[in-house]
């Protein structure tokens, strides 16, 4: 007996049941309920016509994606008209936009996202907090910036001393690709909103609604399985203008990019978000035994390890600038930078006018 369909799951007998691979895998009651309501929202959700019409839409968001679409040859120059725009991509239904229309397009904010920098690992003294309205397209681009901005970024400078490269403590394109996914496969028919928090040991990236898979998101780092989309609309919409570089690839990629630097990723699953953080050093916890990047021969002080840090992040910060920084005076800075040369932790590259501080 055969038989073939694209509806889940299947059952048999008073059971359910799910293909993988080459065999057929029980539901337990949790994985089901899970796909029952992924479908009913799939189904009532996206497709379904708003309050909204073509006049709501956000000008901008939409050139951009139209013109980003094109360079990229996902879509055809058909000549820039909202209306066929909006037709060819799914959402409109005849005057009125699409609820996947309105959260990607629309510009009477749809959709909120809070930032927030915190001081340690826990939510109790924050550095920076922010709150952001707006599209999906708006959203990205403002999570993006936000943790580019408040990363650590470290200098390294090519082998003829003039030219330097910028390097994130986590891979841009790693924060990147886990923004745009939070966004694609998030839950729009509650009123939540997505979340970005930097802690001094994590970056955690939070959208509303549970991983939209019976799957757990190892499972696709590690085996090829089939991506269940929660956003279909959303989700080919990201892809036609390149923000989604491929279907069910995105974790992976995340994975792949954060084992070449070293960065361990965490997730949480539950009924109402799901949670993916980015490992980084915390710097309130002072390196053992003198260790910064490895053993240092001798002891070293804790404004020491400060003064360290701040030429990692500002290689080309002045004695002044530096002491305005770490709150010590211009002296006081000129001695400590003595004995970190002293300990082989730091040289001077270049005059002391226009040269740098290199970390070894």
């Amino acid at each position: 007996m055969e038989f073939s369909g694209e509806d889940l799951p299947y059952s048999a007998f008073g059971k359910y049941y799910i293909r993988v691979a080459d065999e057929d895998r029980e539901l337990s009651p949790s994985e089901l309920r899970k796909i029952m309501i992924g479908q009913e929202y799939k189904e009532n959700w996206e497709n379904k016509s708003s309050n909204q019409t073509v006049d709501d839409i956000d000008e901008k968001t939409l050139k951009n994606f139209y013109n980003a679409a094109i360079s990229c040859g996902r879509m055809p120059d058909i000549g820039y008209e909202k209306n066929v725009i909006l037709e060819q991509i799914g959402v409109l239904n005849g005057k009125k936009l699409t609820n996947a229309g309105v959260v990607l397009f629309s510009g009477r904010k749809p959709v909120t996202l809070k930032m927030a920098v915190f001081a340690t690992e826990h939510k109790t003294t924050f550095l920076d907090i922010g709150k952001e309205e707006g599209n999906i397209f708006q959203l990205i681009d403002a999570a993006v910036s936000f943790v580019i901005k408040n990363i650590r970024w470290r200098v390294e400078m090519d082998n003829d001393g003039i030219h330097r490269k910028e390097i994130p403590e986590v891979p841009v394109e790693a924060i990147r690709e886990a923004i745009i996914n939070s966004f694609a496969h998030a839950r729009y028919d509650i009123p939540v909103q997505h979340e970005i928090d930097i802690f001094s040991n994590r970056i955690s990236i939070i959208n509303p609604g549970s991983f939209a898979n019976e799957f757990e998101p190892i499972d696709f780092v590690n085996r090829d399985i089939r991506s269940y989309l929660r956003n279909e609309v959303i989700a080919k919409t990201l892809y036609l203008c390149k923000n989604v570089e491929s279907f069910g690839t995105g974790i992976k990629k995340i994975y792949a990019l954060c084992e070449a630097e070293k960065i361990k990723i965490n997730y949480e699953n539950e009924d109402t978000a799901f949670t993916l953080e980015f490992s980084r050093v915390d710097r309130n916890i002072p390196p053992k035994n003198g260790e910064i990047n490895g053993e240092i021969n001798g002891g070293i002080s804790e404004i020491e390890i400060q003064l360290f840090e701040l030429i990692k992040e500002f290689p080309f910060a002045t004695n002044e600038e530096l002491s305005k920084k770490i709150g010590k005076s211009p002296r006081t800075v000129s001695r400590l930078l003595s004995f970190l040369k002293g300990k082989n932790l730091i040289e001077r590259v270049g005059s002391n006018k226009t040269g740098y501080w290199k970390t070894l």
